[in-house]
C-alpha cells in the first residue's frame, strides 16, 4: 500500500472511530433521558464533552462526581452518562449567577434545574462561591473532580489546592480552559513539576490529571 493510501486509510478510519464514539455517547445519553444535552448552550466542545463522558465511563460504579462550575448542565448531562450504577452521584459547585461567564450576569439555576430534571435525584447542588465551600460539606472523596469555574490564576490556584484533597486515591482531576486561560495552565504546570502528579490526558481544552506513580525517581 503506497504512503498515500495510507494516509486516506488512516483518516477514514478516524472518522469511523469519532462517528461510532458519537453515536455511543448519544445513545448513553438518552438512556439517561438526557438526549436534550446536546442542545443546551455550552463553551465545552463536542469532543471536551464526550472526553467526559469517557472520563466518567472510567469511573468505578457508583462513583462520585466533583463538578467546580456547571453553567446550564451541558457537561453534568455528559458526566452523568458515562457514570456507571444506581447509586452514583455529581455534586456541583456554582452560583448559577453566570458572575465569569462571556454572555454576562443572570440567574441560571432554573435552567439548570430543568436540563437535569431527569437525573435530579443523582445531584447535589451547593449554591456557593468556592470560597465559601468547606471540603467537609461536601462528604467523603470524589473519582472525578472537574474544575471549570473561575479561571484566573489564583483562585484556579485556590480551587485546585482545596478540591484535590477530596480526590480518591486512583482518580482524575480535570481542568476546563487549559488552553485559553493563562491562570488555568500555571496551575496545571506547577502541579506537574511538583513530581506530585503526571499528565492523564487531554482533548483540545480539557486537560486531566492523576497522582504520579512513577517507576523511577531521580
Amino acid at each position: 500500500m503506497s504512503s498515500g493510501l495510507l494516509q486516506v486509510f488512516i483518516r477514514a478510519a478516524g472518522v469511523i472511530h469519532r462517528r461510532i464514539r458519537t453515536f455511543s455517547v448519544r445513545r448513553a445519553l438518552r438512556r439517561r433521558s438526557l438526549a436534550r444535552a446536546c442542545r443546551i448552550p455550552t463553551f465545552t466542545v463536542q469532543s471536551e464533552l464526550e472526553a467526559l463522558f469517557q472520563l466518567a465511563s472510567e469511573c468505578p460504579a457508583n462513583a462520585r462526581v466533583l463538578e467546580v462550575g456547571s453553567y446550564l448542565g451541558a457537561s453534568t448531562c455528559f458526566l452523568a452518562a458515562g457514570l456507571k450504577g444506581p447509586n452514583s452521584h455529581i455534586t456541583c459547585v456554582d452560583t448559577w449567577q453566570n458572575q465569569t461567564m462571556p454572555d454576562g450576569v443572570r440567574d441560571t439555576l432554573g435552567e439548570f434545574e430543568r436540563n437535569l430534571s431527569p437525573i435530579r435525584s443523582n445531584l447535589t447542588l451547593v449554591r456557593k462561591t468556592t470560597s465559601e465551600v468547606t471540603p467537609a460539606e461536601l462528604g467523603a472523596t470524589f473519582d472525578l473532580i472537574f474544575l471549570d469555574g473561575d479561571h484566573s490564576y489564583l483562585q484556579t490556584r485556590a480551587d485546585f489546592e482545596k478540591f484535590n484533597q477530596l480526590l480518591a486515591p486512583q482518580g482524575v482531576l480535570a481542568f476546563h480552559d487549559s488552553l485559553f486561560f493563562e491562570g488555568v495552565s500555571r496551575v496545571v504546570g506547577e502541579a506537574l513539576s511538583s513530581s506530585s502528579w503526571q499528565i492523564g490526558g487531554n482533548v483540545r481544552n480539557l486537560f486531566w490529571i492523576k497522582r504520579a506513580t512513577f517507576l523511577y525517581k531521580s
